[in-house]
């Protein structure tokens, strides 16, 4: 699964879903943009929520939220 966001600076970035999980009534994705020219991937992880037929990506500001993704890629 992929998608496509714009940066702050109006660019277009192709991401490749790493997995989605939810916890508590929260939805998590996390994900990469492979970006980086030495063939490493950054990986990312936000909350998302679903509006008007989109996906809307929201920072994780708790670090129990962290907590539970660092959870999620230690299992995969």
């Amino acid at each position: 699964m992929n998608f496509t966001i714009v940066d702050e600076n109006g660019k277009k970035v192709f991401c490749d879903v790493i997995g989605v999980f939810q916890h508590n009534n929260k939805n998590f994705i996390v994900y990469t943009d492979n970006e980086l020219d030495d063939g490493s991937k950054e990986v990312y992880a936000s909350l998302y929520k679903l509006e008007e037929n989109r996906v809307v990506l929201l920072p994780i500001t708790l670090e129990s939220d962290w907590d539970l993704v660092d959870e999620y890629l230690a299992n995969l």
